[in-house]
């Protein structure tokens, strides 16, 4: 997240050039947190992964290189972002390894149970409806797979005046954890909450019963 002069809108769609300059951008600057946020799931056997809100494609490049082995779907609700993932991970999609289509959170085309994965970076404080988007991200998460939902801010007294501004600007929608922690959880998944407080960085890392 900026204070930069850009159209507040573009963080929720890209659009347009600038909506490219801003995704290029997201993918320099939301690596740090995203390779934190990785380094944090435990090892585990992974063939099929769903990356919701791909952005500009970085997250998807991390997670080919942490699982070498596994096939990428990547969604996004932005003509945009599906051009850039699929041109930042232009080796993958050639080898067939990774997919990109325009999909909304809130219908995903995919069976239950499908991956054993699903990331959500910097994304669900946008989602239409958090308590129904979180029941369909987790609904395709198999049997003893993960879901990962990472934020660079939560609600802190410390970061109050700076989440407040973000909320205003970019009309962002921020769980207290404990909120979101319980949702994922009544979806059947056990929930680590994972934060770097000086940061304000957060990882919820919820593991299907």
């Amino acid at each position: 997240m900026h204070k930069d002069n850009w159209d507040h809108s573009q963080f929720k769609n890209p659009h347009g050039e600038e909506g490219r300059i801003l995704l290029e951008d997201m993918n320099d600057h939301h690596r740090s947190l995203s390779e934190w946020a990785l380094s944090n799931l435990p090892a585990f056997c992974c063939s099929n992964i769903l990356d919701i809100g791909c952005g500009g494609g970085m997250l998807i490049s991390l997670l080919a290189e942490r699982f070498p082995n596994a096939s990428i779907c990547g969604v996004d609700i932005s003509d945009e972002s599906v051009r850039l993932t699929k041109e930042t991970n232009n080796d993958l999609v050639k080898k067939g390894k990774c997919t990109i289509t325009k999909n909304s959170v809130s219908e995903l085309p995919f069976k239950n149970h499908s991956f054993d994965l699903v990331t959500a970076f910097e994304t669900y404080f946008f989602w239409p409806n958090i308590s129904e988007d979180i029941k369909e991200a987790t609904r395709v998460v198999s049997p003893g797979g993960y879901i990962i939902i990472v934020s660079e801010a939560y609600p802190h007294p410390n970061f109050d005046e700076q989440n407040a501004e973000y909320t205003r600007l970019y009309g962002l929608k921020l769980l207290k954890n404990e909120e979101l922690e319980a949702l994922i959880r009544k979806c059947g998944f056990d929930v680590t909450v994972v934060e770097i407080e000086e940061k304000n960085w957060i990882a919820f890392i919820g593991k299907r019963k």
